[in-house]
């Protein structure tokens, strides 16, 4: 999928399918370790916890969506290019990888302190929106908002648009998922 280090990149897959799959409180470690086709060893030898080795995958998860997404913000774009941009970047992130968006939506809201770590690491992808938010806002482009609330606002949006979409019966359809985010992003932010 998206690991960084070759060596655990069947172990990341592997919990990225059974969390998919199962849920983070049905998933064990012995069904992570199966997947992967290693020992279970060697899953602790890297994380302590099935919560550890969660929360990772979504550190790295979150890591690769702000890369991509902050590699594509060319400083010759327009405050408006730049948030059509990240709309555009975050639905296909989500399309591209449909387990991880699952695992990110469906089971982070879990207990307080994964909620306090995902938020932390979520945080720095939600600046780079609220970033372009203030850039639109001094240029004259967007309306005064509060960039905090429009750069979450716009993420979620987009997140649980895309994970309605994943967990039910329709096509994943990219573009009109982009279309439709994007009428209604604009439609409030830009004057």
């Amino acid at each position: 999928m998206f690991m960084r280090k070759s060596k655990m990149s069947l172990i990341f897959q592997a919990a990225i399918d059974v969390f998919s799959e199962k849920g983070f409180d049905k998933a064990t470690m012995d069904d992570i370790a199966a997947r992967a086709n290693v020992a279970k060893g060697t899953i602790y030898y890297h994380f302590k916890s099935k919560e550890e080795l969660f929360l990772f995958l979504v550190e790295e998860g979150v890591e690769v969506l702000r890369d991509g997404v902050e590699s594509k913000l060319m400083p010759e774009l327009s405050p408006t290019e730049k948030l059509e941009l990240i709309v555009r970047e975050q639905i296909n992130f989500f399309g591209q990888y449909r387990d991880f968006c699952v695992i990110l939506l469906r089971e982070t809201w879990g207990g307080e302190e994964r909620q306090l770590e995902f938020r932390k690491m979520i945080r720095s992808y939600m600046y780079l929106i609220e970033q372009v938010i203030q850039q639109g806002i001094e240029a004259g482009e967007f309306h005064p908002v509060n960039a905090e609330n429009a750069g979450s606002g716009i993420f979620g949006m987009i997140a649980i648009s895309a994970l309605h979409i994943l967990l039910g019966q329709n096509a994943y359809d990219e573009e009109a998922l982009f279309q439709d985010m994007k009428r209604m992003v604009f439609s409030g932010v830009v004057k």
